[in-house]
C-alpha cells in the first residue's frame, strides 16, 4: 500500500478559502506525511495563495472556470427553481421585485410552476436531474485535463452547490475518481437549488444539515458524516489578545460598552447610514449611555459609506472585514472577490468576544454572537424609504435558515428605530435576557463546541484515503 496520496480540490471563493485554509482542516491535512494537495484556483489569486500557503506538498493550479455548456446552464436554472422549499419561493419573488414588469411576472409564474408542480416529487425528480446531468452536460476540458494530469486518489468539493465546485465534481465522478463533498454553510441545502451532482461521501457540519441532505439532496444516510464546523473551532479557543489590548488597538476608551453594529443588507447602505446616525444621536441625547460605543462592521463586498456622510464622533469606530480584494472571472463571481487573512479572522473574533450587544439584519453574525453569549438584535425594518423592493429586508423574510435562527428564541427582532434603541439599552442593562435561546441556537446550528471539528474533518478524509487502498 502506497503511503503517498493526492487530493485535488477547487477553491474559487474567498469565504470558501477561509473555511478551508484558516482552520485545522487544512493544517492537519498538510501535516500528514505523504499527502499532496492540488488546489484549483482563480488565476488572479495564484501569487497570493503561494505566498500565504507555501507548504511544499501544496500545488496551486490556476484555472478560470467561466462557463458550463448551454444545456448545463439550463439545467442549473431548472434545479434552482425545483427545490421545494419556502426559501426557493422567497428568492423567486425577490427576483420578480427587481423589475416588476410583465416579463418578470411571466418568469415568476414559470418558476412557480416548476416549484409547485414538480418540486413536491423530489423522489422522482432527483434521479432524473442526476441522469440528465450525467448524460448531457459536457465536461470542462481544463478540469478534465488537470484530473488526468494528477490522477488524484480523492477529489474534494468544499461546496457541492457552488457552480465551480459542481464542474469539478462532475468531471471527477464521470472520469471515475473517488469524490467527497462538503456543504459550505447552514443555508445551502434549502436555498441553492437541487444538488445536481452527488459525491460518494458527504461531510456536513450538523445533524440538522444531515437531515436536510437526506431530504433535499437525496444523499444516502450511510454516506453522510457529521464532523462539526471547522471554522468555528477558533471560537472555542483562547483569544490571542485581551479586551484591553483590542480596544487600545482601535483607539476605543476602555470604559466603553461596545455595540457591534452591522446594519447592512448586501450592497444597499441607505438604511445603514440612517441607523448609524440615529444610534449616535441617541448617545448624544442620553437615550443611550454616554459610555456606549459603536463598532461598525461592514459585510464583505458591501460598499463603504462615504466618510463625509457620517458624523464625526468619538463614539464610533469603523472596521472592514477583509483587506484583500481580487478581480476574478468565474461562474459565480464574475467581477471581484474578497480574501480573509488570519488578521481578518482575529478581528471578527475579537469584535464578537469583546462586544456587549450585536446588531445586524439577518446574517450568520447572529450565530457568531451567540457562541460568545452576546445579546443579538435583528433589524426587521428599513430606515431608508427609498430602499429598492428587492433589497428590502421584507424580501428576505421566509428564508428557512433565518426562521430557524429566529425560532430558537436567541435573537430579538425590532421593527422601528425606537425599538432598536430601547432593545440596545435593555440588553446593556440585562445581557442575560434570551440566554437560553442563544444556547439553543448554538446547539442547533453549530452542535459541536469542542474546537475539534477541523481535526475530525481531516481525519475522516485521511481515513477515506488510506482505507480504500
Amino acid at each position: 500500500m502506497s503511503s503517498n496520496k493526492t487530493i485535488l480540490l477547487p477553491v474559487y471563493n474567498g469565504i470558501r478559502a477561509k473555511n478551508f485554509f484558516r482552520n485545522d482542516s487544512y493544517r492537519e491535512l498538510v501535516s500528514i506525511p505523504g499527502i499532496r494537495l492540488i488546489i484549483l484556483i482563480p488565476s488572479s489569486k495564484l501569487d497570493y495563495y503561494q505566498k500565504e500557503f507555501p507548504e511544499k506538498n501544496v500545488i496551486f493550479e490556476p484555472l478560470d472556470i467561466i462557463s458550463e455548456s448551454a444545456f448545463g446552464v439550463r439545467l442549473y436554472d431548472f434545479c434552482i427553481n425545483l427545490l421545494f422549499t419556502k426559501t426557493t419561493r422567497t428568492k423567486q419573488y425577490r427576483d420578480y421585485l427587481k423589475y416588476r414588469n410583465t416579463s418578470a411576472f411571466a418568469k415568476l409564474m414559470a418558476k412557480r410552476a416548476i416549484n409547485f408542480f414538480l418540486g413536491p416529487f423530489g423522489f422522482i425528480m432527483l434521479p432524473i436531474v442526476h441522469f440528465l446531468d450525467n448524460k448531457f452536460v459536457s465536461l470542462d476540458e481544463g478540469v478534465s485535463g488537470l484530473l488526468k494530469k494528477y490522477n488524484p486518489d480523492l477529489v474534494l468539493a468544499p461546496d457541492i452547490v457552488f457552480p465551480p465546485d459542481r464542474v469539478v465534481l462532475r468531471a471527477a465522478k464521470r472520469l471515475g475518481f473517488y469524490t467527497v463533498g462538503m456543504i459550505r454553510s447552514w443555508d445551502n441545502l434549502t436555498s441553492k437549488g437541487v444538488v445536481q451532482v452527488l459525491p460518494r461521501k458527504l461531510i456536513v457540519y450538523t445533524t440538522v444539515m444531515k437531515i436536510e441532505a437526506i431530504k433535499y439532496a437525496g444523499m444516502p444516510e450511510k454516506d453522510i458524516v457529521v464532523t462539526g464546523i471547522p471554522h468555528y473551532d477558533a471560537f472555542y479557543r483562547p483569544l490571542k489578545i485581551s479586551r484591553e489590548a483590542f480596544l487600545k488597538s482601535l483607539g476605543i476608551p476602555l470604559d466603553r460598552k461596545i455595540i457591534l453594529t452591522a446594519p447592512f443588507m448586501y450592497s444597499h447602505t441607505g438604511s445603514a447610514e440612517i441607523i448609524i446616525k440615529e444610534l449616535l444621536a441617541a448617545i448624544d441625547s442620553g437615550k443611550l449611555s454616554s459610555s456606549t460605543h459603536l463598532l461598525v462592521r461592514y459585510r464583505p463586498a458591501t460598499p463603504e459609506i462615504a466618510e463625509s456622510r457620517l458624523p464625526k464622533s468619538d463614539h464610533m469606530t469603523i472596521t472592514s472585514p477583509c483587506e484583500r480584494c481580487f478581480q476574478v472571472k468565474n461562474l459565480q463571481s464574475p467581477t471581484e472577490d474578497w480574501e480573509w487573512s488570519d488578521k481578518d479572522v482575529e478581528l471578527l473574533l475579537n469584535s464578537l468576544a469583546y462586544s456587549d450587544v450585536v446588531i445586524n439584519y439577518m446574517s450568520t453574525l447572529s450565530i457568531d454572537a451567540a457562541v460568545f453569549d452576546k445579546p443579538v438584535i435583528n433589524i426587521r425594518f428599513e430606515a431608508d424609504p427609498t430602499t429598492p423592493p428587492h433589497k428590502h429586508v421584507n424580501a428576505y423574510v421566509g428564508m428557512l435558515h433565518y426562521e430557524a435562527m429566529e425560532d430558537s428564541g436567541g435573537v430579538r427582532r425590532v421593527w422601528n428605530m425606537n425599538e432598536l434603541i430601547d432593545a440596545t439599552r435593555d440588553y446593556l442593562l440585562h445581557p442575560e435576557k434570551e440566554r437560553e435561546g442563544r444556547a439553543r441556537m448554538v446547539a442547533e446550528q453549530i452542535e459541536f463546541t469542542d474546537g475539534l471539528a477541523g481535526k475530525r474533518t481531516a481525519e475522516y478524509i485521511r481515513t477515506l484515503l488510506y482505507s480504500r487502498s
